[in-house]
């Protein structure tokens, strides 16, 4: 085979002719934005500091509490805004209703990162670090810092979340140097608080409730292998954020009701573990169904017609990941509750009654 060597030449400059103009334009691209936000420091807050990286502090203050750093959990509350001063976002259910945007089906409680991972990008990640416990900061992160920071777990960065510079008006609620043993105090605390008598785990971070069967389900009682079940469940976070329900009330009461949505019972079919029900991934414990760990376990305690509760950390849940989409569903590291009620395949209508003897 002959090459054409002039013909391989000239692809060759072509294509570096294009990553030259390729480099260029995001070159481009990330002057301009420096550029707004030079002009925004010097005409709105040209007492702001701007930091080597981009971040540019508006104002601080500093905490009484200890400064996070790379691999501690934070718990914080912040909003958003574009430099002309709009809310973008907020989790502060107050200055929601403020604005005129509050709804009940977001959540609005406080949101938990933990630094050096996926979940907090690099502006985010150095603007935390820059205020203890308790502290509070309005910063502009610009686009090229909104990629995620997991210099804990040695990757390489996610893309740009973002293309403009924002503003983050944020308080450290929380640091945690220890977040299992934080979930595990945590859902003991809520145990002792919320029920009486307070449930005792069963394991590590872990709680369930039969409230049917107080002292466990009879051997006569427990549901063969391939059975299939109709479940209504409440799930709900610690706080009380109802983040779904099949129960049409349940999501009327509490403002989260859909009209497109579907109430039907959830149809399960139990096989002979846990596992084999639970999602893959989530516990990484060979899973291979499609509900939560905690979630497939309450149901294997579980007989036709029972009401149970169960509580467990976020490992038995979402894990990081969360489901959260447009300020909706269960936040990364999210500890969660499911009240369930089991029925047959047959029941449709909740809650399910057990049927009078004869």
């Amino acid at each position: 085979m002959k090459f054409n060597i002039k013909a391989i030449l000239a692809l060759a400059a072509g294509a570096f002719l294009c990553l030259a103009c390729a480099e260029e334009k995001d070159e481009s691209q990330r002057s301009i934005q420096e550029r707004v936000l030079d002009a925004y420091i010097e005409t709105k807050c040209p007492d702001a500091q701007k930091l080597p990286s981009g971040l540019t502090i508006i104002n601080k203050s500093q905490g009484a509490g200890e400064l996070p750093e790379s691999g501690d959990a934070v718990y914080i509350h912040y909003s958003t805004y574009s430099l002309n001063g709009v809310c973008q976002s907020t989790t502060d259910s107050v200055e929601a209703r403020m604005l005129g945007t509050y709804d009940a089906s977001k959540y609005y409680g406080p949101s938990l990162f933990v630094l050096g991972t996926y979940s907090v990008t690099q502006g985010m990640s150095e603007l935390l670090q820059l205020i203890g416990e308790n502290g509070t900061v309005t910063a502009i992160i610009p686009p090229w810092l909104t990629s995620y920071d997991n210099s804990q777990t040695g990757g390489s960065m996610g893309g740009q979340q973002s293309t403009i510079n924002v503003i983050y008006k944020v308080n450290l609620r929380h640091v945690i140097k220890d977040l299992t043993k934080f979930q595990a105090d945590s859902l003991d605390s809520y145990s002792r608080l919320n029920f009486s008598p307070k449930i005792d785990s069963l394991s590590y971070g872990y709680y369930f409730r039969n409230f049917t069967h107080d002292n466990g389900i009879d051997a006569a009682d427990t549901i063969a292998s391939g059975t299939s079940v109709n479940i209504w469940y409440v799930g709900r976070l610690l706080d009380g954020y109802i983040f779904d329900t099949n129960i049409r009330d349940t999501a009327k009461k509490y403002g989260i009701y859909n009209s497109s949505g579907t109430y039907d019972p959830l149809k399960v079919t139990i096989e002979s573990t846990y596992k084999e029900m639970s999602s893959n991934g989530v516990s990484s414990d060979g899973s291979t169904g499609s509900l939560v760990s905690g979630f497939a376990r309450a149901l294997k305690k579980m007989t036709i017609k029972d009401h149970a509760v169960t509580f467990f950390m976020s490992g038995f849940g979402y894990g990081n990941s969360g489901t959260m989409s447009s300020g909706k569903g269960v936040p990364e590291y999210a500890m969660l509750r499911f009240d369930i009620w089991m029925g047959k395949s047959g029941d449709e209508n909740y809650p399910p009654v057990k049927e009078k003897d004869n």
